[in-house]
């Protein structure tokens, strides 16, 4: 008589060799391994990430266009969109639009900030904007950006960051020089940063020459009357103090 385990076997070995039984195996094991159904992780990825800007400059003789994308989640408050200007410097033409429509903004100064706010409220998983507007540089060829008064999160833990800027110069001459980016094309530049960059500084670009504020003293946002003020209190409280001092020590003395 075999044994047990050599008994075993031989009636593995057979039911192996058996054709039926080896298709019900392979039709028990099939769903898992050949479903047709994406996973829907993979689904998940594949969709695009809340929390991206896209941002491209086309700088030309005269003037800069610049185009930015905004991918964000949904948010209770309105858009509020800032720019810091620079002297010389000429923004116009700005447009906000969402989904084909262009938005109403209200525009309002607080020394060299300007802000724009949306007035109507978004609705739906994401939100989609498209911010045009034109530069006109001068001077050192500052090129400011628009950038959302709140910070950009972005869903995930990707490491690059949420920003990506691509700036275009007709004259292959001049170069970015503010901030570092790598050049892509013999007039491309390109780089991914965690914000928006307050503004693009274009070396070598034959920009209007800027005269503003040469010549004129400025107070330096009110430090220069402050001091005076401060000068003259100094003056007139030392003398004051002084002669007090001198009549509270006769009296002692008296």
């Amino acid at each position: 008589m075999l044994p047990r385990w050599l008994a075993f076997a031989t009636l593995v070995i057979r039911g192996m060799g058996d054709e039926g039984w080896g298709m019900r195996v392979n039709s028990a094991f099939k769903p898992h391994f050949s479903s047709p159904t994406p996973h829907p992780l993979l689904v998940t990825h594949a969709q695009p990430q809340q929390g991206t800007v896209d941002i491209t400059v086309d700088v030309g003789p005269n003037v800069a266009h610049v185009e930015e994308r905004y991918l964000l989640a949904p948010a209770a408050a309105p858009v509020s969109l800032r720019v810091l200007t620079r002297p010389c410097t000429k923004i116009g033409n700005l447009a906000v639009e969402r989904a084909g429509s262009v938005l109403p903004v209200a525009e309002s100064r607080a020394g060299p900030w300007l802000t724009f706010r949306d007035t109507t409220q978004s609705n739906g998983d994401s939100l989609r904007l498209l911010v045009r507007y034109d530069v006109q540089p001068a001077g050192a060829g500052v090129i400011p950006l628009v950038h959302l008064t709140s910070a950009v999160t972005r869903n995930g833990s990707a490491r690059a960051g949420p920003v990506n800027v691509l700036v275009r110069i007709s004259d292959t001459a001049a170069r970015v020089a503010f901030p570092h980016m790598t050049r892509v094309a013999p007039n491309g530049w390109s780089a991914p940063f965690v914000a928006v960059p307050s503004f693009v500084e274009v070396a070598g670009l034959r920009a209007a020459p800027c005269d503003e504020g040469r010549g004129v003293g400025g107070d330096n946002g009110g430090l220069v009357w402050r001091f005076f003020l401060l000068v003259g209190i100094m003056i007139t409280w030392v003398p004051l103090y002084l002669a007090w001092a001198r009549r509270s020590s006769d009296r002692e003395h008296t």
